[in-house]
């Protein structure tokens, strides 16, 4: 009965070890940046039913330095993956929007 109640608990525990919303988003960011093992982010909150990822992100620019931090919204598609808007890249009033 033990051995059961110990695999039940594994079961548990392993279900519960995938990535998070912010996981994802941050990949999807991240892959937008011209270093993306240079990304640092803040102020990530998941916001709406549709999951969508706010939050603000700094990485380094072509001379190696940080660029400043900008704000981003990471938009949930229908296979869990997400696809990220930089306000830095033009899309400052979509993410202003979505993030409000």
């Amino acid at each position: 009965m033990k051995r059961l109640a110990l695999v039940a608990l594994v079961g548990l525990v392993l279900a519960g070890c995938g990535k998070s919303d912010i996981d994802r988003a941050r990949e999807a960011v991240a892959a937008q940046l011209k270093d993306p093992a240079s990304a640092q982010f803040r102020n990530e909150r998941v916001v709406g039913d549709d999951r969508t990822v706010c939050g603000e992100v700094n990485g380094r620019n072509s001379a190696g330095g940080y660029a400043g931090f900008t704000s981003y919204a990471a938009l949930r598609k229908d296979d869990g993956s997400y696809m990220a808007l930089l306000e830095s890249d033009g899309q400052k009033v979509i993410v202003s929007s979505t993030c409000k």
